[in-house]
């Protein structure tokens, strides 16, 4: 009589008897590759012939041994990686990214230690522009009716669009922008804006160098080159700041150097920022920077707060240069031709006993010239 061997397989017992034979026969213990082959066999063989309806391969197994010495079956590979592929299907929607800037949430409604993830995601993806025709962007009523017009996005890096919206959008502020330090709303970052007669508006959004968006910007740079070196960022930083250092000191000098040959006073009796004559050399420099938006952007508020050119003693520093500079061309124009020094000595509104030098001298030309040197304050002598 056969007998009959049902799917469930004793394996306890048929590795007991497995272990006897082997100890009979004082043979080294099979690799446990041959005992998976010959465990498969027979279970193959068993629910054949059981019957046509369970007659099924089994899958490959892992055998671990356990506490009591028995091998314990697990899930194949293919049943692990269906479970991995499950976890892991939703990509990047399990951040809830949004390409259009009109759809998005806030970076900081995302949880701390995922920011720097989301931000990877939309760097990856790049500024929303939607590659449209100028006559598919709607038109809406503003000071006439105004469209978006598809070339700011060569002139505007930063610069994004929403179709859902109909709006502009920064790209960087909208990553990096530091709204503790900078409180207060930002149509570029929060509703969009949509004024398409003020273009002016996106050139003031990108601001100074110490405005949001720069510095916004400079963290967008550090984030996709972490790799760049302390020493090179600050060798980039140092040469704006240097070529915005000497902009800013060549307007204080054309200031200074138009007020010397005018004989104006430079300073006033309140110069305090709620008066309304803060004194020659600040008022001209305010000017300046009211009509000229190249020297707006390098002076007075926009300058940093210890490098303005603004001080008395800079004034008085860059006063006595420019003295220096004329007594050299005066001594060039000279060279080594015969002169006559002047002296004349007068005393001020103060009562305050001055000398004045000149130098005269016939020049290459032949023409007779005299020239202010210096002017010397006396001391009184008393015998």
């Amino acid at each position: 009589m056969k007998r009959k061997c049902s799917g469930t397989t004793d394996l306890r017992a048929f590795l007991a008897r497995a272990a006897k034979k082997k100890q009979s026969e004082q043979e080294s213990v099979v690799a446990p590759t041959s005992n998976e082959a010959h465990m498969q066999l027979v279970l193959f063989q068993g629910q054949s012939s059981s019957g046509p309806s369970t007659a099924q391969v089994p899958p490959p197994v892992e055998d671990d041994e356990d506490s009591d010495g028995f091998h314990s079956v697990h899930l194949s590979e293919t049943d692990s990686s269906d479970k991995d592929d499950s976890e892991s299907g939703d990509g990047n929607n399990i951040y809830g990214i949004e390409h259009d800037p009109g759809l998005r949430i806030p970076i900081s409604s995302y949880d701390v230690n995922d920011q720097d993830s989301v931000r990877r995601v939309y760097i990856a993806l790049g500024p929303c522009r939607p590659k449209m025709k100028k006559d598919d962007f709607p038109q809406h009523d503003c000071g006439g009716m105004r469209r978006f017009l598809p070339q700011w996005f060569s002139e505007f890096s930063w610069l994004e669009y929403s179709v859902d919206r109909d709006a502009a959008y920064c790209f960087v502020c909208y990553l990096f922008k530091d709204s503790n330090k900078f409180a207060g709303g930002d149509n570029f970052v929060n509703g969009g804006f949509r004024n398409w007669n003020l273009k002016a508006r996106l050139r003031k959004h990108a601001g100074a160098v110490n405005s949001a968006h720069c510095e916004a910007e400079e963290k967008y740079n550090l984030f996709i080159k972490p790799k760049s070196s302390i020493r090179e960022s600050i060798a980039s930083n140092s040469a704006q700041y240097k070529a915005d250092y000497l902009a800013r000191l060549t307007w204080s000098l054309k200031c200074i150097r138009y007020l010397l040959r005018q004989g104006l006073a430079f300073h006033g009796h309140d110069e305090r920022k709620g008066s309304k004559n803060q004194g020659n050399f600040r008022e001209l420099l305010q000017w300046l920077a009211g009509n000229f938006e190249e020297v707006n952007k390098v002076v007075l508020e926009n300058a940093p707060q210890n490098c303005q050119l603004i001080d008395h003693k800079i004034q008085k520093q860059l006063i006595c240069c420019c003295a220096s500079e004329t007594t050299k061309l005066i001594i060039e124009e000279l060279g080594n031709d015969c002169f006559a020094i002047l002296a004349d000595e007068s005393s001020d509104a103060y009562q305050q006993e001055q000398l004045a030098l000149c130098l005269r001298f016939v020049n290459k030309m032949g023409s007779q010239l005299s020239d202010f040197l210096v002017l010397l304050k006396l001391k009184i002598l008393h015998p």
